[in-house]
């Protein structure tokens, strides 16, 4: 995914029927969209915060994507798509996690636990 793609996704989630009213949603002007989507510069961090927010993309995936476009090396654009793929990661991850099972402890007392060992 890239910054254009991310504009776009965050103008259909907000049901935005045009650059105008996505910015006006990111608290930003029309031109700051459109030179998003043209590649002439990039959201600052807060507004990454509302475009992960809008499209419910981690913002860890949202700042990778961002950093990844403004990198100038092949060395930095690397750091960043890692980063945007470690938050895509974790977040197929969490579902797995969040299945906790009851169990009992010697005691007989009831407890949540991630994992048994036996």
């Amino acid at each position: 995914m890239d910054v254009r793609e991310l504009v776009e996704l965050a103008k259909e989630r907000s049901s935005c029927t045009n650059d105008s009213e996505l910015a006006k949603r990111l608290g930003v002007t029309r031109a700051s969209v459109s030179n998003w989507k043209c590649g002439r510069n990039y959201p600052d961090t807060v507004a990454c915060a509302k475009i992960a927010e809008i499209t419910e993309i981690p913002l860890a995936r949202v700042l990778g994507t961002v950093g990844e476009a403004r990198a100038i090396s092949r060395e930095e654009k690397a750091v960043w798509r890692r980063l945007a793929s470690a938050a895509a990661l974790v977040l197929m991850l969490i579902p797995l996690a969040s299945r906790v099972q009851a169990s009992t402890d010697l005691n007989g007392r009831a407890g949540y636990a991630l994992c048994e060992i036996r």
